[in-house]
């Protein structure tokens, strides 16, 4: 199976948390006036998506150029695509700016191994070639009816995947640290490693979330690499509007971590 990777990717290889100093950043946002905070605020990857139309939901392909021409020539802008669900992802693949560095699909409805594989299949195939793919799983498979988090991790290391993300399908308040618990999500942490997986922790987590990881994960090396924020850092919940101030206390918080 082909893999994508971007051609001005910083990081040669999935990074673990030994590796790094601190864990990276990704803030979702669904207009070119948010990604400029998001840029104002340090934020490592830029997450495209409408947070108002479901949990992978895409922006309109005008965001994406817009945001594409005016905030991704900075060099520390990485920008990441959420694609939707399924059948909407494998259409808008293809109109995924070549600029942007990652792109995801949401595995709802994928309750087979076969099922998740054609659906990575097809969405590749239709990416720029520079643009990878990321695997998502969400905590909360049942509502998703999709394949359990552990399996499409194992599924996404033997498909050549570099990164997964693991994120909540149901945006109903419970996080993913609360559906899965810190014993399996450490788990899957060590799981991914393992695998040689970079991946990244999302799903309705707080900085309150992050700042007890520390205890509830006790080995560094379980912990995600990156942690996926929206609603944290939004005015009026994650439909709502990016705050400056909350996103300064998050810029805090990681870069002292």
């Amino acid at each position: 199976m082909p893999t994508n990777t971007p051609s001005d990717e910083p990081i040669a290889a999935p990074e673990t948390p030994s590796a790094i100093a601190k864990p990276q950043w990704l803030v979702s946002v669904r207009s070119l006036a948010e990604a400029e905070l998001a840029v104002r605020c340090d934020v490592d990857i830029l997450d495209l998506k409408e947070p108002r139309r479901g949990p992978l939901a895409p922006v309109s392909a005008q965001v994406w150029r817009q945001v594409a021409d005016h905030v991704a020539m900075l060099p520390a802008a990485r920008l990441s695509a959420a694609l939707g669900e399924s059948c909407e992802a494998t259409e808008l693949a293809d109109q995924v700016p070549p600029r942007f560095a990652f792109a995801k699909a949401g595995p709802s409805g994928c309750d087979r191994d076969s099922q998740l594989r054609r659906l990575w299949d097809r969405v590749r195939g239709r990416l720029p070639g520079q643009v990878e793919l990321v695997a998502v799983a969400y905590a909360d498979h049942r509502a998703a009816r999709c394949v359990e988090a552990e399996r499409i991790v194992a599924l996404a290391a033997a498909s050549g995947f570099r990164r997964v993300l693991l994120d909540t399908f149901e945006k109903n308040g419970r996080s993913a640290i609360d559906v899965l618990g810190p014993t399996r999500l450490s788990r899957l942490g060590r799981l991914a490693h393992q695998q040689r997986l970079w991946w990244s922790l999302a799903g309705s987590i707080t900085l309150g979330d992050v700042q007890r990881l520390g205890e509830l994960i006790r080995d560094r090396d379980d912990r995600p690499d990156c942690y996926a924020v929206r609603g944290g850092v939004c005015g009026g919940g994650r439909t709502g509007t990016l705050c400056e101030a909350k996103m300064r206390q998050w810029q805090r918080a990681l870069r002292s971590n």
